[in-house]
């Protein structure tokens, strides 16, 4: 049978542990009271039926536990069976003691009152009927006790309900602060990913703004490769304009990047749409090692140190990680300028790979590192934060986690933990 291992237990699976919890202490309770009447009081008893009782309950009560540890949900109908065999072996117990007049007839209260806090309406209604059929039975078919002192049997009585009122009222007020607490923990689980969707949502609407903005700039961007290939071959005939060959040379370069560029933003369009297969392992340092060469190619004016441990360890979202680390260094290079000094490390901890990347420009605002990444942040670049909403976006794809450090005068450490 598949075993219930999530992080955080469903709202149902938790409702069914507090009834397990409630049971055993119930169970728990009612031996304690048969023994007390049996051997302090000295109450003649039928210790047969209510030992098996007892016994079936605790076998219900396992049966619970190995419930619990399914995977498959736990419906509103099942909780209603639960509080059904409590009612009925508490009835069954109060038969055997007295029925209507054994003062820990109230036990059916507690039972009532988490199912009015658990269940739907109708189900709550029929197992109030349940427990006011099984009152009204036992107030003419039951096994009396047959106590001749009146006055010791009133003070039986009194101490039984003494005890009766501590024991429901500590069980229903554990119960009930339990199941608020859990319906508090579901709701703050609700705002979170009401929140998240709305994050993705946002995220998807600028991957289609971005789709149709490559399309529209392939078409432009090759009529200027056009042009500026007639005016370098043009410069090479013409003396006037001799001058801006290397000008003309450069416009090549960048016009071929931004080509590199659209192509590697439909690659990866056709992996996200599932065209492509999933990349294969790749030893992590000998694919930052290359990362990094090919960035200082687009950046060459930038000073990048890169640390790599001895220890090699595979990798397989080579490409989701490589689009991270670009946004990364491309802020930092933005942040430090020409002739300002990026540091890159990679270390090892426990079965997780942590990338650091650490520039020494004018760092970020407290107010605006805690925005970073969740929202649009217009900063003093010219960026406009989409980057990083985009790299936060691609890290909670694969369970990555990607932070921002940063005291506000100087520096920032962007950290990307990969689990491995």
């Amino acid at each position: 049978m598949p075993i219930l291992s999530l992080s955080r237990p469903l709202p149902q699976h938790q409702l069914l542990l507090r009834l397990f919890w409630m049971r055993c202490i119930a169970t728990l309770a009612q031996a304690l009271l048969v023994a007390g009447a049996y051997l302090g009081m000295e109450l003649s008893l039928p210790l047969t039926p209510l030992c098996a009782v007892l016994m079936l309950m605790l076998a219900f009560n396992g049966l619970t536990w190995w419930r619990m540890r399914l995977v498959y949900p736990v419906r509103e109908p099942e909780l209603f069976f639960q509080l059904f065999v409590d009612i009925s072996g508490l009835s069954a117990l109060l038969y055997f003691t007295g029925g209507a007049t054994n003062p820990f007839v109230s036990f059916y209260l507690p039972a009532l009152a988490v199912g009015a806090a658990i269940l739907a309406p109708r189900y709550a209604f029929v197992l109030a009927l349940y427990s006011f059929a099984c009152y009204s039975g036992l107030t003419y078919l039951y096994q009396p006790l047959h106590i001749h002192d009146h006055d010791q049997a009133m003070a039986y009585h009194l101490a039984g309900m003494w005890v009766n009122f501590l024991v429901s009222a500590a069980l229903i007020t554990w119960f009930v602060t339990r199941m608020s607490a859990t319906v508090r923990a579901r709701d703050a689980q609700l705002a979170q990913a009401r929140e998240q969707q709305l994050q993705d949502e946002r995220i998807v609407a600028l991957g289609t703004q971005a789709a149709s903005a490559a399309h529209e700039m392939s078409t432009p961007l090759a009529t200027v490769a056009v042009i500026a290939g007639e005016l370098r071959i043009e410069a090479g005939r013409n003396g006037a304009l001799t001058m801006y060959r290397d000008d003309l040379a450069i416009v090549e370069e960048q016009i071929a990047a931004c080509k590199i560029a659209l192509d590697r933003m439909g690659m990866d369009l056709q992996v996200q749409g599932g065209h492509a297969d999933s990349a294969t392992p790749v030893r992590l340092t000998d694919w930052l090692r290359h990362f990094v060469d090919t960035w200082r190619l687009r950046h060459p004016a930038i000073s990048i140190r890169l640390s790599l441990p001895a220890e090699a360890v595979p990798v397989s979202n080579q490409q989701l990680i490589g689009q991270i680390l670009s946004t990364l260094l491309d802020n930092a290079a933005q942040a430090v300028n020409e002739g300002g000094k990026i540091d890159m490390a990679l270390s090892m901890q426990r079965n997780e790979a942590m990338i650091r990347v650490v520039d020494d420009g004018s760092g970020i605002a407290p107010n605006l590192l805690k925005r970073l990444g969740y929202e649009p942040v217009r900063s003093n670049t010219g960026g406009k934060g989409i980057g990083l909403m985009l790299a936060f976006a691609t890290a909670r794809q694969f369970d990555a986690k990607l932070t921002l450090a940063s005291d506000g005068r100087r520096g920032v450490c962007a950290t990307l933990t990969v689990p491995l």
